[in-house]
Parts: structure tokens; C-alpha cells; sequence
């Protein structure tokens, strides 16, 4: 699986750059087709990608990447994916508040 490779990738180069309050985003959409050893590498890849940015001041961000409809994805399904990744989705969801706040500051030059 490529996406894979690229999230090993992009988090070895991260940590050379050691770049903090970023976001990386992975999406659900890049593994619908896969098959179910894809999908566990996948999900070990999220847990390893949520304990650098942890670790790092980064923020993990996990979408749908939905470009038609029916590849959207409820809130309850998206907190069991969550929750599946180890990941509490009280402090996940708080958390992507908190570094969208501070990012759309930077944009928008408000404090």
C-alpha cells in the first residue's frame, strides 16, 4: 500500500525538519478498497502518526477525504474508527478545535 509508505515518509522527514503545530491528515478514503491486512497496517500507521504528533505539538487529522456523497462518514462511525485507533474522540475532537482556533488566528491575524 503506498499511503503507507508515504506516511513513513513524510514522518521521518517531519522529524528531521522538527516542525511543531502542524497538521497531518490521513484519509479514510485512501483505504475503501483495500484489503483487511491494508487496513490493519493502516490503523497502526494512525497510531504511530497520533504518538508523534503527540509527542511533537503536531496535530492529527483524520477525514473522510469524501469528493461524492456517499463517501461521507457519520460522527458515531468516525468515533468508533477513533476508538479502534486508540484514540480517546473527546480529547481528539477537543484537541482539532483547539489547533483550528489557533491556525485560523494565524490566518485570519487574530489572537
Amino acid at each position: 500500500m503506498t499511503q503507507l509508505n508515504n506516511y513513513k515518509t513524510i514522518i521521518k522527514q517531519l522529524k528531521k525538519l522538527n516542525r511543531i503545530n502542524i497538521g497531518i491528515e490521513i484519509k479514510i478514503r485512501d483505504i475503501r478498497n483495500s484489503t483487511s491486512c491494508d487496513v490493519g497496517k493502516w490503523i497502526k500507521s494512525i497510531k504511530d502518526i497520533n504518538k508523534f504528533c503527540k509527542l511533537n505539538d503536531n496535530q492529527l487529522i483524520i477525514s473522510s477525504g469524501a469528493e461524492l456523497n456517499y463517501e461521507t462518514i457519520s460522527g458515531k462511525t468516525f468515533d468508533a474508527l477513533l476508538g479502534i485507533c486508540d484514540i480517546d474522540p473527546n480529547t481528539y475532537w477537543t484537541d482539532l478545535e483547539k489547533w483550528i482556533d489557533i491556525k485560523s488566528g494565524v490566518y485570519f491575524g487574530t489572537s
